[in-house]
């Protein structure tokens, strides 16, 4: 049986919001949310109830940063969140979600090596692991991960 779920769709349709509202009807559930709140990225620990802004908005130390594109974020706010997703692993959850897997990741970066890890033990899991990706980067997501057929999508207004 699959327990690896992906909830995917374009950048700015609510992905994040259905998550959140899907979540609080769910038990036995930890991970991160990546809201945006008046135009910044935040990450938000289901479990402590801990937000906490990524985007920077004071270090001006590059070794604190990590950038792409326009965007710059909090090295530690990823160091934290990775911290949360492996502690997840070792939580008998029914549901482990990771809100949200970019281009970062694909490079290695953000929420990496946490992502990783879990991919790697997710057949040991009692529990599921939902994550949500962009539609335009779908494809590549599931090549680097090699996670051919080992996932469903999901579509949260129906479950």
């Amino acid at each position: 049986m699959k327990n690896l779920f992906i909830l995917t769709g374009p950048v700015h349709t609510g992905k994040t919001i259905r998550l959140m509202h899907w979540a609080t009807r769910q038990k036995n559930i930890d991970g991160i949310f990546q809201p945006v709140i008046d135009d910044k990225r935040f990450i938000y620990h289901i479990g402590s109830r801990t937000l906490k802004i990524l985007e920077n908005t004071e270090t001006k130390h590059e070794n604190e940063l990590v950038t792409i594109g326009k965007y710059k974020f909090r090295k530690s706010v990823f160091d934290w969140t990775q911290n949360i997703l492996i502690d997840c692993l070792d939580k008998n959850l029914d549901w482990i979600i990771i809100d949200e897997i970019g281009h970062l990741e694909l490079g290695g970066k953000g929420l990496e090596p946490a992502i990783s890890k879990i991919f790697k033990q997710i057949g040991q899991l009692n529990g599921n692991v939902l994550c949500v990706v962009r539609d335009s980067i779908l494809e590549k997501f599931v090549e680097h991960y090699k996670l051919e057929s080992k996932y469903d999508l999901i579509n949260l207004d129906r479950d």
